[in-house]
């Protein structure tokens, strides 16, 4: 079997990074307001001062089927559209940090 080329992957072009919170607890929000390319993925970390769980999912996320996370707890997403990620908390206010490319 001959040997083949390595997958060559395009490098990243900017950092997408920002902090949001949910106003109103039991109510999905998206991370961003519109849609928002992703090249490599994005990782999501729940704020420090977070005193609750956030929810991390679709549009229809909730405490009954979101992703949990606890305070500084982090998840890793390949996703493409930032903007199709949408987290929901316990506490008004509470939330996450977010960096990608």
């Amino acid at each position: 079997m001959a040997p083949t080329d390595p997958v060559r992957v395009p490098l990243p072009i900017k950092v997408i990074y920002g902090r949001k919170t949910v106003t109103a607890a039991g109510t999905a929000e998206p991370l961003v307001a519109s849609y928002t390319y992703l090249q490599s993925g994005i990782t999501i970390t729940a704020l420090t001062g977070n005193t609750n769980n956030v929810y991390v999912g679709d549009s229809a996320v909730g405490s009954g089927n979101g992703h949990i996370l606890d305070a500084d707890d982090s998840i890793f997403l390949e996703i493409r559209d930032l903007n199709t990620v949408y987290i929901d908390t316990d506490t008004n206010g509470e939330g996450v940090s977010f960096i990608g490319s």
